[in-house]
């Protein structure tokens, strides 16, 4: 897997780096940040996504669908649950720009089985270590 870089801006904005790539994530004025990019939470549920339209988008090629100009809405909720806040629910509205009739339940199978979705599902072993420059 490719290394992904996070430098701390200002704030509450942190800089990610990976494969050349560079963007800001960073919290709404709201929640005390600035606003210069996305939310973590607003990429996690970007990633689910574009992980589930990438995922619709490769079975369309094999099976001769056309998803060009494919559009998706996705929404999602926070709660709090003991002085933890975590998303909820995840609605996301596929706009297909055609009618897919009987491939409609592929093309959700197809979503349903993306990295992320599995990964969200089951829960990764997350481990963080933290040590100085010195």
């Amino acid at each position: 897997m490719d290394l992904i870089t996070l430098k701390h801006e200002k704030g509450l904005c942190f800089s990610v780096q990976v494969r050349g790539h560079r963007f800001l994530v960073d919290m709404p004025k709201e929640s005390k940040g600035e606003d210069q990019g996305p939310s973590p939470s607003d990429l996690l549920a970007a990633s689910l996504g574009a992980c589930m339209g990438m995922h619709m988008a490769l079975y369309s090629q094999t099976a001769g669908l056309s998803c060009e100009g494919m559009e998706m809405n996705l929404v999602y909720n926070l709660v709090e649950e003991q002085g933890r806040k975590r998303i909820q629910t995840v609605t996301l509205d596929v706009i297909f720009p055609q009618d897919p009739g009987e491939r409609s339940a592929a093309l959700l199978r197809a979503a349903q089985n993306c990295i992320v979705r599995n990964t969200l599902e089951k829960g990764p072993m997350i481990d963080v270590e933290i040590r100085s420059e010195s």
